[in-house]
């Protein structure tokens, strides 16, 4: 499975019913949550292609890496 690599923390808690993702993402330096009934891991996990915050850094990182190889 392949996960983001700008994810930095995962955790996959069961409270009775729900399962409760937490993550921490590198991007924007917060940990989220994510609650579920079934066995939903977050983007980050799924496809992380689709995340914008994964999308928005690999731009910006490809504009550094452009920027010093022109």
């Amino acid at each position: 499975m392949r996960r983001c690599p700008y994810l930095e923390e995962l955790v996959k808690d069961r409270r009775m019913v729900l399962r409760v993702y937490r993550f921490d993402c590198h991007v924007d330096h917060q940990s989220k949550r994510k609650y579920s009934l079934t066995d939903s891991p977050p983007i980050c996990v799924r496809n992380f292609e689709d995340c914008r915050l994964y999308q928005a850094e690999k731009h910006r990182e490809d504009q550094t890496i452009n920027r010093y190889t022109d």
